[in-house]
């Protein structure tokens, strides 16, 4: 249990610096890391807007308002589908391709980039780890059959 607690303590620990350390990055960027998100999803094709809220794991009309955002930057463009107008397509602008060598995408890529990759390589190992383990154990919600004595 000290272990856990330990555990949660950094994962906080390390999300605040990263929020401190990518805002500071990003401040000079005019781009926030919801935006970065959305521009890594399309950085080599594009995808529905379907699909990006999905990736990033945000609402369709918070993703929707993002986009807005980089089409008035002009980094990206919307379209609707020709065979079903339900679907609207993003795509990275002209713009934005000569911006990824250059600026913003990625970010960490100087100095941090072996750190993060290595930090990326240890929280694969803690997902898998705990994915497992939950899996072994009864899920939230559910009544355990264990009884306690």
């Amino acid at each position: 249990m000290k272990e856990l607690i330990e555990l949660a303590k950094l994962q906080k620990e390390v999300s605040a610096l990263f929020s401190s350390i990518s805002g500071e990055e990003l401040k000079t960027q005019d781009v926030t890391w919801q935006q970065v998100l959305i521009l890594d999803q399309i950085k080599d094709d594009l995808k529905t807007m379907g699909e990006i809220s999905k990736a990033i794991d945000l609402s369709y009309s918070t993703t929707s308002g993002l986009v807005d955002r980089l089409e008035r930057e002009n980094l990206v463009t919307r379209f609707r589908d020709k065979e079903d107008r339900r679907i609207v397509w993003v795509s990275p602008t002209k713009q934005l391709r000569r911006l990824q060598d250059t600026t913003f995408l990625p970010v960490w890529q100087n100095s941090l980039e072996t750190k993060t990759a290595q930090l990326i390589a240890y929280l694969h190992v803690l997902n898998k780890q705990f994915s497992e383990q939950k899996e072994q154990e009864p899920g939230v919600g559910e009544v355990s059959r264990i009884e306690h004595i």
